[in-house]
């Protein structure tokens, strides 16, 4: 590896093969990305700590640091969805039990940028410039984030102890192979034909191409059939836009981040130009956009992140979905918790009074009666259980919000995520009329940040989900409710309110939409191929009007986490050698079990349970193929949080860098997936 942290295979830092100790332990980290660089860092500052020597081999075909998502050649058009002052690799002192190493310590992107600005941290001057312009809420481009992510392991490349050996092999692992009789227990096979032996093998392997659905591979067929294009989901940094032509229509499925992508990449990427026009953009085309015309099931993009101060509200209330709240229900359970039963009511009643005080304060006009003493009637209700001999306190809130507060100033969940519920439109431009009202409400309430109800009530959901990660991987619920309650309902419906992009990007679409270079579909739409025409067709149900014809087709979203449909070589080699099973979970009727999307493991650190149900003692896995057990696994760590809320993440990689370090024996069968351990 040479100064710039340029690695080719086979190449190393740190000590020479002379005088190694025998007790030397070898891993292999497969994944170079954030996660898997994350597992590098505490590798490095618990040996330098203990002394513990180490020899680790990371393999990615990406450049280390940055891996797949984030590398440093990708557009800039392309942002992240949290600001400056959220992500990080690196835990804060005294987070985990081992500091890191010096010159990485405390270093989150956001205090990485103030270095930079600083002088403190040379960089290229473009970079530079672009990271002194920015703002702690300012949303940083991807690759900027990739660049801080290359530095990172830069930096810890360049600080390893004597007792650690890195090397860096830019190839794809497809095989892990068990060596019972051999020196070390694992060979991991890498592209090119090479082994490598290892005593643990940590998967941090992010994002996987991933099988087609049914009706996607019939998109396909059609397509093949005549000549369309279709392009499925996809990284977006991996997709050729210029392919598209101009002044066509291009169907685009799915209305979230990946979407944001998309109109940058066909839009300013082609030379439109922005003005802005107070809360407003206007969009000045270039001439070569395509017409775009986007549908989802919402019928309507992600909701706005806020502006605010920081990341989460300050003068956001969490009073009853707290971890000790939970705990104290979890002790009185006769059983698993239950999402709906048990946890929901609590982020509901958060949201709600987060919701109202906000409107109290900022709309008393709103309230039938005197705000603050609907406040204190409102907090006696949710202070108060369910044994009430007036009812259940959601009867009992609802009856006092009706009879206290203006109609049309009540919060609705249903309304606050699919706005168009059940509503028909006659044409295509009364929807499009509408979605753009929705769009502009939506603009201002971002920017009105802490004095808009409705952003209160969803950066009350969005603090939830942090609460919410940590119960679930330390208390857990129910199978079933695991299932059928958290991951089918309440995950898009939170995803659509907390997961949207920056304001900027919302102000955006609605200037394209005037521009009348963005059109929408409506609700629930269905994308089809019609054979007489021999074209794609999309329409939706709740809009009564022809629907739009196209050549192209392109589906804006990532290739699904779902370790069932994945079509990674390695996956499916460790499959066929009962090294990985899928995790199941079990029905409300307990008469058969259905599969989740992660690999099944034990509890953290989370080791790999073969196919004949016994663990494999040193294969360990982080990220997102945890997700049957770990919920919000895309959530990136966040600065100066505690390990076990906002820093987990690196809490699990600390975990596996000191099972790696400190082996002991593991026998037995797993640690029942996402419910708590004994």
């Amino acid at each position: 590896m040479d100064a710039s942290g340029r690695s080719s295979t086979g190449s190393s830092t740190g000590t020479s093969d002379t005088g190694r100790a025998a007790a030397e332990r070898r891993v292999t980290v497969i994944g170079a990305g954030p996660r898997g660089l994350s597992v590098v860092e505490r590798l490095a500052a618990r040996s330098a700590a203990s002394g513990a020597r180490v020899r680790v081999d990371v393999v990615d075909p990406f450049p280390p640091g940055p891996g797949h998502v984030w590398r440093t050649d990708q557009s800039p058009l392309y942002l992240m969805n949290t600001p400056s002052v959220f992500p990080t690799v690196v835990a804060d002192d005294g987070v985990l039990p081992v500091d890191p190493l010096e010159p990485l310590r405390n270093m989150s992107f956001e205090r990485w940028r103030l270095s930079v600005v600083a002088g403190e941290i040379a960089l290229d001057p473009d970079d530079a410039a672009h990271l002194t312009r920015m703002t702690p809420q300012s949303y940083p481009t991807r690759r900027m984030y990739g660049v801080y992510l290359d530095w990172v392991f830069r930096t810890l490349s360049g600080a390893l102890p004597p007792s650690v050996q890195l090397s860096v092999h830019r190839a794809e692992a497809v095989g892990v192979h068990v060596r019972e009789q051999a020196r070390h227990r694992y060979d991991v096979e890498i592209s090119g034909g090479q082994n490598l032996p290892a005593d643990a093998v940590v998967l941090a392997l992010g994002h996987l191409d991933a099988d087609l659905r049914p009706d996607q591979r019939e998109l396909v067929d059609g397509a093949a059939e005549f000549g369309l294009t279709y392009w499925p989901p996809a990284v977006p940094a991996d997709v050729h836009w210029d392919d598209l032509p101009a002044g066509e229509t291009v169907l685009v499925r799915g209305m979230g981040l990946n979407f944001c992508d998309v109109l940058a990449q066909l839009t300013e990427g082609r030379g439109g130009i922005y003005t802005q026009a107070g809360e407003r953009y206007v969009y000045h085309p270039s001439g070569r956009e395509p017409v775009i015309v986007a549908g989802s099931r919402r019928g309507v993009p992600y909701r706005s992140k806020a502006v605010l101060e920081g990341y989460y509200a300050s003068s956001l209330e969490t009073r009853f979905f707290t971890l000790d709240a939970v705990r104290a229900v979890a002790a009185r359970a006769p059983g698993p918790l239950s999402f709906e039963a048990d946890l929901y009511p609590l982020i509901r009643k958060d949201a709600q009074w987060n919701y109202y005080r906000a409107l109290a304060r900022t709309a008393p006009d709103a309230f039938e009666t005197d705000p603050h003493a609907f406040l204190e009637a409102f907090d006696a209700v949710l202070s108060s259980g369910d044994d009430h001999p007036e009812g259940p306190w959601t009867s009992r809130a609802e009856r006092l919000i009706a009879s206290a507060v203006v109609p049309g100033r009540h919060v609705n969940a249903v309304r606050l995520a699919r706005p168009f519920e059940g509503i028909g439109f006659g044409s295509h431009d009364e929807y499009a009329a509408a979605v753009v009202h929705h769009l502009d409400r939506d603009v201002h309430g971002a920017l009105a940040g802490e004095d808009d109800p409705l952003q209160m009530a969803i950066a009350s959901l969005n603090a939830a989900r942090s609460v919410l990660k940590a119960v679930l991987a330390d208390l857990g619920i129910s199978d079933p409710s695991w299932n059928d309650e958290l991951r089918r309902t309440f995950e898009p419906f939170v995803e659509g309110l907390a997961s949207g992009p920056p304001v900027l990007r919302t102000q955006q679409l609605a200037a394209l939409a005037r521009a009348g270079v963005v059109r929408f579909l409506g609700p629930d739409p269905q994308f089809l191929v019609d054979e007489e025409e021999g074209r794609f067709v999309a329409g939706s149900p709740w809009v009564k009007d022809e629907p739009f014809h196209a050549e192209h087709l392109v589906e804006a979203m990532s290739p699904p986490n779902d370790v069932r449909r994945n079509i990674s070589p390695l996956l499916s080699s460790m499959h066929r050698e009962g090294l990985v099973r899928v995790r199941s979970f079990e029905t409300r009727d307990g008469v058969a079990t259905v599969p989740g999307t992660g690999l099944d493991v034990t509890r953290p650190p989370h080791r790999i349970v073969r196919v004949d149900g016994a663990v494999e003692p040193g294969v360990l896995v982080l990220g997102l193929q945890l997700s049957s057990v770990q919920w919000g696994v895309a959530i990136a760590a966040e600065a100066g949080a505690p390990a076990e809320l906002g820093g987990r993440t690196l809490a699990d990689a600390d975990r596996v860098a000191r099972a790696v370090l400190e082996p002991a024996p593991v026998a037995g069968r797993p640690g029942g997936g996402q419910r708590p351990a004994p």
